[in-house]
């Protein structure tokens, strides 16, 4: 097996591909929490990383399966990356103060790790933090893949580490802010790419109705909701930019639409039951959406407050 210690020496070139939050190499692994079966793996994995480096930190030693199946156990978070070749990848998470740290990365495939921290920071922004941490040996590799991830130096010390002074680096990225808001006018051309629609409407200002998920600058994703008459909203089937399915993101912009649209004189909402919004039903409808056996549409009683600029253009 060829181990690549995370962060990997794959130089300054690839350095500038993790910029992105999400791009092929990162995608093409799956990410999921590890359990006591994938110890054995695992310690093979970190063994081979680690068994000449200092980048275990702050493991003087890599923990063996036995250790590793006790640890999930009793609530240490590991994730793995995986991809058709089977483990490529493995990462300690944790929680503490509202900021998110992690260790004990290291990989087997290249762009395993930079999934890996990604995953990281994606549960972190699902849980509300803005903070990703990580303490490593303060070496200039290190340092630099950091900084191609957009992690900052924000502290150093030496600290004892395999019976010596250690030169220790803290660095940190703070997230961008997860949100549903309303359209604006320089989203047409992300609305258009994600929504296959015409920009032009959208750049004459804000369409009444219409919502974007957005990570910091970045839009990530669209809903729509259009009256249909008699009190009726139809609520358009999010769609997500890769990378943010699965997340949360996509009933948050359903609830979004539908409160919108409970507020502009709607007392029922309508969204279509699809491929994208089946695997939502248990989500949705612990929020007040019902789906009759054999419906083609989710139905949630709204307030009906009108206002009067419910649904114009």
């Amino acid at each position: 097996m060829r181990v690549i210690v995370a962060p990997p020496p794959f130089g300054r070139a690839h350095a500038r591909e993790g910029r992105a939050l999400y791009d092929e190499r990162v995608t093409r692994f799956a990410i999921r929490t590890a359990d006591s079966d994938d110890a054995p793996e695992l310690a093979e994995l970190l063994a081979e990383a680690f068994a000449e480096s200092d980048a275990c930190y702050p493991e003087p030693e890599p923990p063996s399966a036995a250790d590793l199946a006790v640890r999930m156990q009793t609530g240490e978070a590991f994730l793995l990356a995986e991809d058709a070749d089977g483990v490529a990848g493995v990462v300690r998470r944790s929680e503490d103060e509202g900021i998110a740290s992690f260790d004990l990365l290291a990989s087997c495939e290249a762009g395993a790790g930079r999934a890996l921290v990604r995953a990281i920071e994606a549960r972190a922004q699902d849980g509300g933090l803005r903070l990703v941490r990580a303490k490593l040996p303060d070496e200039t590799r290190l340092a630099d893949y950091f900084a191609g991830l957009g992690y900052l130096p924000i502290g150093r010390a030496n600290e004892e580490f395999r019976g010596e002074q250690v030169p220790i680096l803290t660095v940190e990225r703070r997230l961008p802010l997860l949100t549903v808001r309303e359209q604006r006018r320089s989203d047409a051309d992300a609305i258009a790419a994600l929504a296959d629609e015409d920009p032009w409407p959208f750049e004459q200002g804000t369409r009444p109705g219409w919502f974007v998920a957005s990570d910091g600058d970045r839009v990530v994703g669209v809903i729509q909701a259009r009256d249909a008459g008699g009190g009726l909203a139809a609520i358009r089937e999010p769609v997500l930019a890769l990378g943010y399915e699965g997340r949360g993101l996509d009933v948050w912009m359903v609830e979004r639409a539908a409160d919108y649209a409970g507020t502009h004189g709607s007392h029922t909402a309508e969204l279509p039951l699809t491929a994208r919004t089946e695997p939502l039903r248990r989500l949705l409808e612990d929020r007040g959406w019902d789906l009759e056996r054999g419906a083609e549409h989710y139905v949630k009683r709204l307030s009906g407050q009108l206002r009067e600029d419910a649904f114009t253009d």
